[in-house]
């Protein structure tokens, strides 16, 4: 279980004062655009929560949308 990325992904999420359902929100934009397929929100939401709590890993897919999230906020933030 890669726990740093875990970590990670909350610390980032809190700092940006984002729930869960904002980041899962995000996650899906960019899959639709990308063609991919995600599951439910509700089911999302249980997945973040799972990992959060350290009792999942975050799957290589996962991780690679919750980087294009976060960096995709900072590109808009920094440039308006």
């Amino acid at each position: 279980m890669n726990t740093a990325d875990t970590i990670r992904w909350r610390q980032l999420r809190l700092a940006r004062g984002w729930e869960p359902v904002q980041m899962v929100g995000r996650m899906k934009i960019l899959a639709d655009r990308d063609g991919i397929t995600l599951p439910q929100v509700w089911f999302l939401l249980r997945l973040v929560f799972l990992w959060e709590n350290h009792r999942e890993p975050v799957p290589a897919v996962y991780n690679g949308l919750l980087h294009r999230v976060f960096d995709t906020y900072v590109s808009t933030v920094s440039h308006p």
